[in-house]
């Protein structure tokens, strides 16, 4: 018999979250007065994927008191100029960060650095290290964010410099290596929830003529991915349910 999509879609809005999430549950946290690097990538991608006026934009400096951990999707920037602001609010509020992906949220946390050579730890047992890498390899092109609802990008990235830094811990599935020889862009279950932390240097993404054509598709597969990712054990009911299918090449 088969399964209307609908009831799937249903299903999944279900499993993932509970209930269907609604608009404004997607947080993006930065710099305040700009975007890193002055490029305007991730704001593009954002209002592609969610809609202009359903995400919002917070401060690193204020986010908390604006409510930050009432989300259910947090995708942070420190690169570039956000770097000062950025490891203040790690090293302030990490504890805190743990405990909200350990209770169920979705998070996004990436920067690509500039000028500042040191390790940061970001908690959940992943740290950030200084490594530049101009170019970037998928590890597994069955991943969302490789093949999900804005296209399917392949398996190379390139970029000038496409990451910044690199990432190291425990319990990490590596989703993109750099050509440092190091994970780029990791995952991992925490908990109840979920986190991608990466180095990349995603505002260009989709925006310059350096970067390869396949970025603009991978930057909002990869917000997708973090606004929908299920929750440990989601995708196995999913499958029982009968709403997931291998795809077909």
């Amino acid at each position: 018999m088969k399964i209307p999509m609908v009831a799937c879609a249903a299903a999944a809005a279900l499993l993932m979250h509970g209930t269907a999430l609604a608009v404004g549950n997607v947080a993006y946290v930065s710099q305040t007065g700009g975007e890193p690097w002055g490029m305007p990538g991730n704001v593009n991608a954002l209002d592609d994927v969610f809609g202009a006026g359903n995400w919002n934009r917070l401060d690193f400096p204020t986010a908390v008191g604006d409510g930050l951990w009432d989300y259910d999707f947090i995708f942070m920037d420190g690169g570039d100029g956000a770097n000062d602001q950025f490891t203040s609010f790690v090293n302030t509020h990490r504890t805190d960060m743990e405990n909200w992906v350990d209770a169920g949220g979705s998070l996004l946390i990436n920067a690509a650095r500039w000028s500042d050579g040191s390790d940061l730890y970001l908690g959940m047992d992943i740290t950030l290290h200084e490594g530049a890498s101009d170019t970037g390899t998928a590890l597994d092109l069955t991943h969302p964010i490789f093949d999900g609802p804005y296209g399917y990008t392949g398996d190379f990235f390139d970029g000038d410099y496409l990451a910044h830094d690199w990432l190291s811990g425990d319990g990490l599935t590596e989703l993109m290596r750099g050509d440092n020889g190091m994970p780029i862009l990791v995952e991992k279950v925490y908990g109840g929830g979920n986190v991608i932390a990466g180095g990349l240097t995603l505002p260009f993404f989709g925006e310059h003529n350096l970067w390869s054509d396949n970025c603009d598709e991978f930057h909002r597969n990869l917000l997708a991915y973090g606004y929908e990712v299920p929750a440990p054990g989601a995708l196995a009911l999913l499958a029982l349910a009968g709403c997931v299918r291998r795809r077909r090449r």
